[in-house]
C-alpha cells in the first residue's frame, strides 16, 4: 500500500487529478481521485495499492496530473523521485492521459459542476505501455 499526501497550504479550484506512479518516464494510473463537488478541493491524502508484480527500481517517477475545472484549458503535472521495492521484471499498464496540452491532444471543456465531462478520456480507448525494472 502507498499513501500520497499533499502538504501545501495552497488550494486550487476543483479539477480532475490522477496521481500515478511510474518508471522511466512512463506513467500508469493505479488510482484516480474522486471528483470534487465544487468549491475548494480538500482531499489531500490518497491511499492506493501498487500492483504486486510492479518491478522494483531505485529511481521511479511518481507523477500526478490534473486539468482545471474552470478557466483556460490547461494541463498540470508534478512529480517526485521514489523507489519501488520489488523483483526485476516488466509491467504493462495504462499510459498517462494527457489533455488540454495542445495540438494532437484532447480538449476537456470547463466542467465545474459536471464531473462526467471528459471522463471518457480516462476510461476508454486506453493506450497500454510496458516498463521494465532491474529490481530493488
Amino acid at each position: 500500500m502507498a499513501v500520497f499526501s499533499l502538504h501545501s497550504a495552497t488550494t486550487r479550484p476543483p479539477g480532475r487529478k490522477q496521481p500515478r506512479p511510474g518508471l522511466l518516464e512512463l506513467r500508469y494510473c493505479f488510482y484516480t481521485a474522486p471528483p470534487s463537488s465544487g468549491g475548494v478541493d480538500t482531499v489531500r491524502t490518497f491511499t492506493f495499492t501498487l500492483p504486486a508484480n510492479l518491478p522494483g527500481t531505485s529511481h521511479a517517477v511518481f507523477a500526478w496530473t490534473w486539468v482545471n475545472a474552470v478557466g483556460n484549458r490547461e494541463f498540470y503535472n508534478n512529480c517526485g523521485d521514489i523507489a519501488i521495492k520489488g523483483a526485476a521484471g516488466s509491467y504493462t499498464g495504462k499510459q498517462m492521459t494527457i489533455a488540454n496540452y495542445g495540438p494532437g491532444y484532447p480538449v476537456i471543456p470547463e466542467f465545474l459542476g459536471n464531473y462526467e465531462t471528459g471522463i471518457s478520456y480516462y476510461t476508454t480507448n486506453i493506450t497500454q505501455a510496458t516498463l521494465t525494472g532491474s529490481g530493488f
